[in-house]
C-alpha cells in the first residue's frame, strides 16, 4: 500500500467534501478508499469548514448583520423561524449536510444568534451520521446494480 497515494485520495475527498458532502462519498469510493475511511474523512472536512465560519468569520458576521440583519424578516410565525425555535442548533447541523453545507449552515447559525460551540457540535455530528448514510447507500446501490447487471 503506497501511503503517499492513499493521502492524495483522502485530500481529494477532504476537498470535495469542503464544499459538498454530497460529492465526496461517490469520489471516495471511485478512488478506492475505504468506507470506513470516507465518513471521517468527510466530517473532518465539514467540520473544518464550519470551525473556519464560526470561529474566524466573526468579523464578517459582524459586518453581515449590519448591511442586512435589519432588512431579514422577523415574522416569529414563519415555518423556519417556528422550525429553527423548536430545533435550535441540533435541528439545524441535522438538515445543513444535506442542503446548505457546513459554511452556509454555520453562517445561518451565526445570524440568528446560536451558541457558536454547540453549534459547531452539531454540525460535526450532523456531517458524520450524513456522511455515513450516504456511504452506506452508494455502497447497497452499487452492489444492486452490479447483482442485477451481474
Amino acid at each position: 500500500m503506497d501511503v503517499l497515494a492513499e493521502l492524495g485520495k483522502i485530500a481529494s475527498v477532504f476537498g470535495v467534501a469542503f464544499f459538498s458532502l454530497w460529492g465526496a462519498v461517490p469520489v471516495g469510493l471511485a478512488l478506492g478508499l475505504s468506507p470506513v475511511i470516507i465518513p471521517i474523512t468527510c466530517a473532518i472536512s465539514y467540520g473544518v469548514g464550519a470551525w473556519l465560519v464560526l470561529f474566524l468569520g466573526e468579523p464578517f458576521r459582524r459586518w453581515l448583520y449590519q448591511r442586512i440583519g435589519h432588512k431579514l424578516p422577523a415574522d416569529p410565525n414563519s415555518r423556519t423561524r417556528r422550525l429553527l425555535d423548536k430545533y435550535g442548533a441540533v435541528g439545524l447541523g441535522g438538515i445543513a449536510p444535506v442542503t446548505l453545507g457546513s459554511q452556509l449552515g454555520a453562517l445561518l447559525g451565526l445570524m440568528i444568534n446560536m451558541p457558536r460551540g454547540r453549534l459547531f457540535v452539531a454540525l460535526v455530528i450532523g456531517g458524520l451520521v450524513w456522511s455515513i448514510v450516504f456511504t452506506l447507500a452508494f455502497i447497497l446501490g452499487v452492489a444492486g446494480v452490479q447483482a442485477v447487471i451481474g
